[in-house]
């Protein structure tokens, strides 16, 4: 009887937070986790550079109301190196093609850091019908970088530039090499303006005005300035799952 009870204790925590596993997109391996049950996925898009570990606790609480899914971009974490440009076009297009391989369905309720703003915003662009919500938390604001003079941006890449040299392997420097070119793709999203969208700026990031921007436009949003920094979900991770079922669960 203690063996078959543990035996379903066991099948219950993996459901529940679930093991990583590999996806095989095309003899490239992307690693993912997928656990959590529901009708709804909740898929994560980290930072730039950021794995999966980069969300902290936030998708094992959000499992108890959802399905979830993770993973790590080509580059990342411990997925295959890139075999694209790492242009938003193409991490999208990998992202589907990893949605689609592992049989995970719409609705999606898509959760973006930083530049996984990016990847989130035009994935719902380029995919209406799938996505049922949006959380951007602290997203990269393409207006801020417009509104540099060519010295002051160009003195911000360079300076980018070297930090990466210095403080990561070069795998992770294709996605930052390609951040700015990036913004590009980022103009004219044909994105439903009654879309649900939640946005989240972190006071440090002093960003609040450019992410007015991003939210011009959609007429069912919500926009929220935290006191932190830019990894604001990892200091404020209840809010963050309240914001999520808020999109899953609307009143």
């Amino acid at each position: 009887m203690k063996s078959i009870i543990s035996y379903v204790l066991l099948i219950l925590c993996v459901n529940l937070y679930g093991q990583e596993r590999y996806a095989d997109v095309a003899g490239q391996k992307f690693r993912i986790k997928e656990f959590g049950t529901g009708n709804i996925t909740v898929i994560f898009e980290s930072g730039m550079s950021d794995s999966l570990e980069a969300w902290g606790t936030i998708p094992d609480t959000v499992a108890l109301f959802a399905h979830v899914f993770q993973y790590d971009r080509a580059d990342i974490g411990k997925s295959d190196s890139s075999r694209q440009k790492r242009t938003i076009p193409n991490m999208v297009s990998e992202l589907k093609s990893i949605l689609e391989h592992e049989n995970i369905n719409p609705p999606y309720i898509l959760v973006g850091h930083s530049l996984g703003g990016y990847i989130t915003r035009y994935f719902a662009s380029q995919y209406p019908g799938d996505v049922k919500g949006l959380l951007l938390l602290d997203p990269s604001p393409e207006a801020y970088w417009e509104s540099m003079s060519k010295k002051k941006l160009n003195d911000y890449i360079k300076g980018g530039t070297e930090w990466y040299r210095t403080k990561h392997a070069p795998k992770y420097w294709k996605e930052w090499f390609q951040f700015i070119p990036n913004m590009v793709y980022m103009k004219n999203l044909n994105i439903p303006e009654d879309l649900p969208v939640i946005l989240v700026s972190a006071s440090e990031s002093k960003w609040y005005k450019y992410h007015e921007k991003i939210l011009a436009g959609f007429k069912n949003k919500k926009h929220i300035e935290l006191e932190g920094s830019h990894y604001i979900h990892i200091k404020y991770p209840a809010l963050a799952v309240k914001y999520i079922k808020e999109l899953a669960f609307p009143f």
